[in-house]
């Protein structure tokens, strides 16, 4: 296909406004020129890519597939398409491009369109599900995309190949340099087969380490499929168990007839072995064997290996067991037994046939390694992925993960139902977006201090769409963020106790309040006291307290009796509170003893005393105008002495002494006065 140089200008008109990726370049040499990026291509470049080669802003893995589909496009002059994939932020992005060849007056150009396609997420959470149990095992295990190139792999394999994941990612895994020169072309088919939707087990490899020597590994091919539909093969995990000691000690045997008790006792501790004539008559067995199968030997010897058949596997599984080793060939695979007393248990298993100096077989080895609880533990994976979303789809416990910096990752369904939230207004939003300001205040510290814990318990207030109000007591674990192979994740479960904190806060109010007229009481100004002193001090401002005596209050209650008496004393504490200013605290002591604390004030004592004055003056008029009680009218007087902070103390008792001894005074002159405090 041949078109006409492509002007700027009508490149924009074209592609300016397009929803695409479009780049038009030209080959220069062996690479290739940026001249025009549309608006869309900024996402991914800077404009400061035109005029540049692909190579000075690309790195090798990302520009050797571009530039083999351009090459081609311009060998063949016509339209080339090609899928590619990238792994940006944890993210698998996949791609489709057209690419065009544009050939005028002897330049050779290029116009490339890149679409962004669907790609089912589901594989990288299953991965991130899968590693979290295999992450820290000793074996190597890797995530293979389904057109066979790498998407991950745990530090034991990265350790073993000397390998850097972010050099490696989406190369296609038979091109590693791990592979060596005959394994290719078996491991396409075994990759291809895993596709298929075939689980593989036991299947021999060899890969180069960072050494340069060559390891065997019995291989394990998993296939992950797509929503748990097993239609749609998405990714491949692969579980790689080395071998190779166990082969050079197998080959040693082949060697040497004397090999044989040596590796028996060399493989003793960790394998059963048995040994069979051609007819599959037990000769021999260890003692590993013996405690595995729970037969004495004497039950063992003599007879065949039908004692431990458990009846899982088919007639055929058995004829192609034994075709294999009749034919010469080593046989490996899973096999379910079954012990003495009816237990089931699986053993990966290597039978091999032992030659004599002519090349006949003389006996069959059988070698077995223990892998019920790997069984169990794969079944428990798939149980536990369902448990997970059944637990956090039904529970009303609110669950949520974030990154380290408090971007939400994931939440439950409670916090749809709950907070009245959809997932997409959730994720990748600040956790503090469902949180009162208090509550951010909180969480904000929490995430500051997060590399120094591990877990911990706070109480957070979290607020609704709609704005309604929840306490809730969150437990949360600081989990490594393999995903990203740096940083960590935050895992909370918060549950609702707003109730209980209603409790709480109404035992709080009672501990500090007077049950009668609901007013702060000794203890409570016994805690504020210091925080109102240290205040005063600040803005060099004077405290004062004001001790304040009913006058003939005991005949309330002789006259009219204590349910009067109580409502009495109700309404006099009011009359007090509504006398005072917004920042004046009124406290019962007892009976019918009054505080009042009167802050804000100057030093001045001649102002001071008339800001004083002035609030008793209220409290006078407040008082004269009375209330009623059961019919009855009550204008009830008061007597109070006073006391400054600084000037006579800085303590409240110091400070309650001084105006209680004022206050003695007055009642020694005359009722319904007051007096101030005279060293």
């Amino acid at each position: 296909m041949s078109l006409t140089i492509l002007p700027k200008e009508q490149f924009e008109l074209l592609f300016g406004k397009s929803n695409d990726f479009v780049y038009y370049l030209e080959k220069n040499e062996e690479d290739y020129k940026y001249i025009y990026i549309n608006k869309k291509s900024l996402q991914l470049l800077s404009e400061d890519a035109i005029g540049k080669n692909m190579t000075e802003i690309m790195n090798k893995g990302q520009y050797e597939l571009i530039i083999e589909h351009y090459n081609l496009a311009l060998e063949k002059k016509e339209q080339v398409n090609y899928e590619d994939y990238s792994y940006v932020d944890s993210e698998v992005r996949k791609y489709e491009t057209s690419v065009l060849p544009i050939i005028h007056d002897g330049k050779e150009c290029i116009l490339a369109i890149t679409k962004e396609i669907s790609f089912d997420r589901d594989l990288q959470d299953k991965y991130l599900f899968m590693r979290s149990v295999f992450f820290n095992t000793f074996l190597s295990t890797v995530l293979i995309s389904s057109d066979g190139r790498l998407l991950e792999a745990n530090p034991q394999f990265l350790q073993d190949f000397n390998l850097d994941i972010e050099e490696v990612r989406w190369q296609y895994f038979v091109d590693l340099p791990i592979t060596s020169n005959q394994e290719p072309e078996q491991l396409k088919l075994l990759l291809k087969e895993a596709c298929e939707g075939k689980n593989l087990s036991s299947k021999l490899l060899s890969f180069v380490d960072k050494e340069g020597a060559k390891r065997s590994f019995s291989a394990t091919f998993s296939p992950i499929y797509q929503n748990d539909q097993e239609s749609t093969v998405v990714g491949i995990f692969i579980i790689l168990q080395e071998i190779t000691d166990f082969l050079q000690q197998e080959k040693q045997l082949r060697i040497t007839s004397n090999g044989l008790s040596n590796f028996k006792y060399a493989i003793n501790s960790t394998a059963e072995v048995s040994l069979t004539d051609l007819e599959g008559v037990i000769i021999e067995v260890n003692e590993r064997f013996i405690e595995q199968s729970g037969y004495s030997r004497e039950e063992l010897i003599g007879n065949t290996h039908k004692i431990l058949n458990s009846r899982f596997h088919s007639a055929e599984f058995f004829k192609n067991l034994w075709d294999t080793i009749q034919n010469g060939d080593v046989w490996r695979g899973e096999i379910c037994n079954r012990t003495k007393l009816g237990v089931p248990y699986w053993v990966d298993t290597t039978i091999i046939p032992l030659l004599d100096d002519m090349g006949h077989i003389q006996q069959y080895m059988s070698v077995r390694y223990n892998i019920t609880q790997k069984k169990q533990m794969l079944t428990e994976l798939r149980n536990i992925e369902h448990m997970f979303r059944m637990i956090t789809e039904n529970t009303s416990d609110l669950i949520v993960i974030t990154n380290e910096d408090g971007i939400i990752l994931y939440a439950s369904n409670a916090y749809t139902t709950k907070l009245g939230y959809k997932d997409e207004e959730l994720i990748g939003q600040f956790y503090t977006k469902l949180l009162t300001a208090e509550s951010r205040e909180i969480w904000n510290t929490e995430i500051y201090n997060i590399e120094s814990k591990n877990n911990s318990k706070i109480e957070l207030i979290h607020k609704s769409k709609d704005g309604d109000i929840s306490w809730c007591e969150c437990n949360y674990t600081i989990v490594n963020d393999y995903s990203r192979n740096r940083g960590s994740r935050i895992i909370m479960v918060a549950r609702e106790i707003t109730e209980r904190k209603k409790f709480e806060n109404q035992l709080l109010f009672l501990a500090f309040h007077d049950s009668l007229t609901q007013l702060p009481n000794r203890r409570y100004i016994q805690k504020e006291f210091p925080i109102l002193l240290e205040k005063a001090k600040i803005k060099d401002q004077s405290v004062a307290v004001l001790y304040v005596d009913g006058d003939n209050f005991k005949e309330v209650n002789d006259r009219f009796g204590h349910e009067v008496g109580d409502e009495f004393l109700t309404e006099f504490g009011n009359a007090l509170s509504s006398s005072v200013r917004s920042n004046d605290l009124v406290v019962r002591l007892g009976g019918d003893e009054f505080c009042i604390i009167l802050t804000d004030l100057v030093k001045n004592q001649q102002k001071r005393n008339e800001q004083v004055k002035l609030i008793i003056k209220r409290i006078k008029e407040t008082l004269e105008k009375g209330w009623m009680i059961s019919s009855h009218h009550f204008k009830p007087t008061t007597s109070i002495g006073i006391s400054f902070y600084p000037d006579h103390g800085s303590k409240l008792e110091e400070l309650l002494d001084c105006s209680d001894q004022a206050l003695y005074a007055t009642k020694s002159m005359s009722k319904n006065n007051y007096k101030f405090y005279e060293d």
